[in-house]
């Protein structure tokens, strides 16, 4: 999407404001990557809402209407607050990207659960849905999309588990599939390759199996991740043998 100051210009010049993804990433939340910048229009403009439109600077503009418009005079604000954003956001996502979002917005502390529930109490019933499995433990969206995954199918993840003597790993899926989501920022020097492997070695010789997942694989190679999880699901990795053997 355009940088941050680009898309609050535009959005100023076109009588809207920055709202939904665009002001979450502004207001410093983990987005995930998009195009179109998101607008809020004021209650009077004519347009359909969220309808896809042409767009100067990025290609494509989405707009939203919001319940509380009327006490946050749309002139007054070039970027929505995190609540106006997130209420624009919950009809507007998917389930994945809504549980990302509010996520990290959580984790940063930009919002609390009692505003989630404020929020969500101005939306339809299928978009507060969306905030089911939201759980501000996640360390980031890659995180929060791989849990997301398992939970949706069924499986208990456990955020940010405990190993004595590792710490703490990003996902524990049953009582012995761990899934750590590398991203380049904590994982990039030749330390972090290091105590990975070090971590990885205690793991594996506690019994855990480990998987690592980059930022690549989880947001533009998920078919073959999700191919790989499907089989480690399927060949029980996530439950230590001792259990395996009672169930057959």
């Amino acid at each position: 999407m355009p940088d941050a100051s680009s898309a609050v210009v535009e959005a100023v010049l076109g009588h809207t404001r920055a709202t939904c993804l665009t002001a979450l990433k502004i207001l410093g939340a983990w987005t995930p990557p998009h195009a179109a910048a998101h607008v809020r229009i004021a209650a009077s403009a004519p347009g359909r809402t969220r309808a896809t439109s042409p767009s100067l600077h990025s290609g494509s503009l989405v707009t939203h209407r919001a319940s509380v418009l009327e006490a946050r005079p749309i002139q007054k604000h070039a970027v929505d607050d995190i609540d106006l954003a997130l209420e624009c956001a919950l009809p507007c996502l998917s389930t994945r990207d809504l549980v990302v979002v509010a996520d990290s917005a959580l984790q940063l502390r930009l919002t609390t659960r009692d505003a989630l529930t404020t929020v969500a109490s101005r939306v339809p019933l299928s978009a507060q849905a969306k905030l089911r499995f939201v759980d501000a433990r996640s360390q980031s969206g890659t995180e929060s999309i791989v849990r997301l995954w398992f939970q949706l199918r069924g499986f208990a993840v456990h955020p940010q588990f405990t190993v004595a003597g590792v710490g703490n790993v990003d996902l524990l899926v049953g009582d012995r599939l761990i899934i750590e989501c590398d991203s380049k920022e904590f994982h990039a020097t030749e330390w972090d390759s290091r105590n990975d492997r070090r971590r990885d070695l205690v793991l594996n010789r506690l019994g855990f199996r480990v998987l690592r997942l980059t930022y690549e694989q989880i947001m533009f190679q998920w078919p073959r991740v999700e191919a790989t999880l499907l089989a480690l699901l399927a060949d029980g990795s996530h439950v230590r043998r001792s259990r395996r053997h009672r169930r057959m």
